[in-house]
């Protein structure tokens, strides 16, 4: 139906007149003009078109189906030992912390060996994936050819594509960064950023403005590897950023170039408020910290508010150390006071502005400083950032902070630590692994798991992260004769869990 009917509805209908389709219709309502008053009959036209209009059905243009999947051999056959165990895996809707763990392990496990999943297990798995997004980095290397192609027919699967081949030509790159996902144009800019600095820089400057401010944080973080003099103007824009998140970054990177302007304005802040005093017989040195006393106008321009937030624990002056303190590199602090890290904590304990310096510590150490992150563990002062600290240690370096038994581990509450600083697809070490394996098999029989329904997931998450070599050693004891539901559940997925886990480490 056309327009046309608008113009006598408008003007008025004082005779018969039907209109006029040019279809099959034209019948009925010709029919319908004759049979009654001509204004009445004219308006029993239009709503005899408007039930049809409603009543059709649009018809989309015709899709093309996708190219058929290209074929893997690398995708483990339909009667391979271990395709149950990854439909098992993957197929359950279940998110307990011990099945992610398996999820992970066995995705690891399979890329190593060269192995693509199995075609009919690749759905759930990229279900998975789209829930759980931890699983993403492990679970792209073993989707092979057939998962990308699913991978491209649904968008909440477009996640695997994130994963993009080294760019070979500027028009790849730009093709990624045109129609790409944010992941896979972080990677792109990662690639570029090793291969020509200064491109990438220019790239990340032209499109900042279109980017939000999570996307911001995570390009800025990436120019710290490699980052370089020529960067300076780029990050010092950037400490007017509206997203505390980018000028949080954006400082540190700065005080990471002596040369900059940044980093001497720092630099003399910080050599204004930490001065030596010679005293006693001996007239040693002795160091002395002052915090700000005033705001500064210079402090905007770094990237330092001057306003303390509502409900800010630490008071003005604190606050304003504090911002201070976490741009500074910590092997600063070494040097100046020629002081080792647990020497230069103790100093930072008797001042006044311990707080202010140990949480800027805190959030500024990282991996590169192995040193300083043992310091943090050992003081007690840093108790509740434990868990975070040790994750930055290898596996190896971290289980000499724990105690070798579970009872000593449940006693000082540390074995949510052990699990909670264990990666998602890691495993302890063989030794530490070796002393608990007996241990929780024997738990797994207890009555404690009655009502401590925390100790039963535990435990589980437990048997997911021993190190492969000790699953044979682990001996799950039989239930109590008067065991509950939910502990008879637990040793149930106990075995289940050991049986799939030593599975998944057999020799192919």
């Amino acid at each position: 139906m056309n327009e046309t009917w608008l113009k006598p509805a408008l003007l008025g209908v004082d005779r018969p007149q039907a209109i006029c389709t040019g279809g099959a219709m034209d019948e009925v309502l010709q029919a319908i003009a004759d049979a009654d008053d001509p204004a009445l009959a004219y308006s029993r036209q239009l709503g005899v078109l408007a039930a049809c209009r409603h009543a059709a059905m649009p018809l989309a243009s015709a899709v093309l189906p996708p190219p058929p999947a290209p074929h893997d051999p690398a995708a483990l056959p339909v009667d391979h030992a271990w395709a149950p165990l990854l439909a098992t895996l993957f197929n359950t809707g279940q998110a307990a912390p011990w099945l992610k763990r398996l999820r992970q392990q066995a995705c690891v496990r399979l890329a190593a060996q060269g192995k693509h999943l199995p075609v009919a297990v690749l759905p759930a798995a990229l279900d998975a994936g789209s829930r759980f997004a931890t699983l993403r980095d492990v679970l792209r290397p073993v989707l092979g050819e057939r998962g990308r192609w699913l991978a491209a027919c649904n968008d909440e699967w477009r996640y695997a594509l994130g994963s993009i081949a080294p760019v070979a030509t500027a028009e790849d790159l730009e093709q990624v960064w045109n129609e790409g996902s944010s992941e896979a144009r972080l990677q792109a800019f990662q690639q570029q950023r090793a291969i020509d600095p200064s491109a990438a820089r220019a790239r990340l400057q032209q499109n900042l403005k279109e980017l939000p401010a999570r996307d911001r944080a995570l390009f800025v973080a990436a120019l710290g590897n490699g980052l370089h003099a020529d960067d300076e103007a780029l990050l010092q824009a950037l400490l007017k950023d509206r997203s505390r998140e980018v000028r949080a970054l954006v400082g540190p990177l700065l005080a990471r170039l002596p040369d900059s302007a940044h980093a001497r304005f720092l630099q003399a802040q910080m050599q204004g408020l930490l001065q030596a005093q010679r005293s006693g017989l001996l007239r040693r040195s002795t160091w002395q910290l002052q915090a700000p006393a005033a705001a500064e106008a210079g402090w905007a321009e770094a990237g330092i508010d001057s306003k303390r937030p509502n409900g800010e624990s630490l008071g003005e002056r604190a606050w304003w150390l504090y911002q201070l303190a976490r741009q500074w590199p910590l092997q600063w602090w070494c040097q100046t006071l020629e002081k080792t890290p647990e020497e230069v904590l103790a100093w930072a304990q008797k001042t006044d502005w311990f707080a202010a310096l140990l949480r800027a510590w805190i959030e500024q150490v990282d991996a590169r400083e192995p040193a300083w992150v043992e310091a943090l563990i050992a003081h007690k002062a840093s108790y509740h950032h434990k868990t975070a600290l040790l994750a930055l240690l290898p596996v190896q370096q971290r289980e000499r902070h724990w105690p070798a038994t579970l009872d000593e581990l449940q006693a000082q509450g540390l074995l949510h630590t052990v699990l909670d600083s264990t990666g998602a697809a890691e495993v302890l070490g063989p030794a530490y692994s070796q002393a608990l394996a007996p241990q929780v098999g024997a738990l797994l029989g207890d009555e404690r798991l009655r009502y401590d329904y925390l100790l039963r997931d535990h435990l589980l998450e437990l048997l997911a992260v021993l190190h492969p070599s000790v699953l044979a050693q682990v001996q799950v004891a039989e239930p109590p004769a008067t065991a509950t539901e939910a502990m008879l559940a637990c040793t149930q997925q106990a075995r289940a869990l050991l049986l799939t886990r030593r599975a998944l480490y057999a020799p192919i």
